[in-house]
């Protein structure tokens, strides 16, 4: 189930943005980075009869330096939202049927945080470091709270 074709996103409010650069980048060449995507839903409001339900997630975006095995990381990254989806159509959906198919809003909510990760990494110097711009439609991947969004980012 696409929950975009019967959920709104109806209000998005920034919660996380924060950087850390622990070691000067002296090299601009390829960096190793770990990218990290996750989704935390919960319910806000029931269906109330007049009313369909809506619900909370809340969306992580995070990227760290470095491949398994390094030392320490050069830097940490992360940004976070919390987004409130309203139903607008359909059948009531209830928090286990969100929860399952919550991933596909990732289509959504993915640029929103990149772009605001993207330019939080360039104003501490990190303009090396490329982001995927979308990812690939995963509706039918298994549940997962997290998705990986690269192994390796430069």
């Amino acid at each position: 189930m696409n929950l975009l074709e019967c959920f709104v996103l109806q209000h998005l409010q920034p919660m996380v943005l924060r950087v850390e650069v622990l070691k000067v980048i002296k090299d601009s060449g390829a960096q190793e980075a770990k990218v990290e995507l996750s989704l935390s839903p919960r319910m806000v409001k029931t269906d109330s009869g007049d009313e369909l339900p809506a619900y909370q997630v809340t969306a992580r975006l995070s990227c760290r330096s470095g491949a398994a095995g390094k030392d320490e990381p050069m830097f940490k990254a992360q940004v976070g939202f919390e987004a409130v989806y309203q139903q607008v159509s359909g059948e009531p959906v209830d928090i286990a049927e969100f929860t399952a198919n919550h991933a596909s809003l990732t289509r959504q909510l993915y640029p929103l945080l990149q772009q605001e990760l993207r330019a939080l990494m360039n104003r501490v110097g990190l303009e090396q470091i490329r982001l995927p711009y979308d990812l690939a439609a995963q509706l039918h991947s298994p549940e997962s709270a997290t998705v990986q969004v690269s192994g390796a980012v430069h």
